[in-house]
Parts: structure tokens; sequence; C-alpha cells
């Protein structure tokens, strides 16, 4: 054979060929993992978001209402004070 001769020739059994395809299955298993632990925190994350976002809406509407009352009362105290 030509390769036995030449020094830069490589040759790869069956068995180094079974190590890498099991350590790519351990690393796969790994990454599968890692994605199921990445989902949890974004499922929480997305609830957490959603609590706050929830919270914010209870004061909109009473933070509207005194802004409203505000105006009308500073109208009411200017055309009192132009008119008089």
């Amino acid at each position: 054979m030509e390769d036995d001769q030449d020094p830069l020739a490589v040759r790869i059994g069956a068995r180094e060929i079974y190590h890498e395809v099991v350590g790519l299955r351990e690393d796969v298993q790994r990454l599968g993992q890692q994605g199921e632990s990445v989902d949890e925190t974004l499922e929480d994350h997305e609830t957490r978001i959603r609590g706050l976002e929830s919270e914010r809406g209870r004061f909109v509407l009473p933070v509207a209402l005194i802004t409203a009352v505000a105006t009308v009362v500073a109208a009411g105290l200017t055309v009192v004070k132009v008119a008089g």
C-alpha cells in the first residue's frame, strides 16, 4: 500500500470512531439538559414579567382619575380667578 510509506498518512480505526461518537452523544445529551434548564428559566421570567405588568395596570385608573380631578380643580380655580 502506498499509505504505509507516506509519513503524513493517518489511520483512524473503528475504535477511535466509536469513542468519538460516544463523546458526541454525551455532548448532545448535556446540551439537551441545558436547553430544558433554559426553558424553565424563560418560563419563570415570563411569569414574573406578567405579574409586574398586572401590578402596574392596577394603578393606571386611580392615577388617571386623580389627574383628571386635579385638572378640573385647576381649571375651576383659573375660571374663578379670571372671573373674580
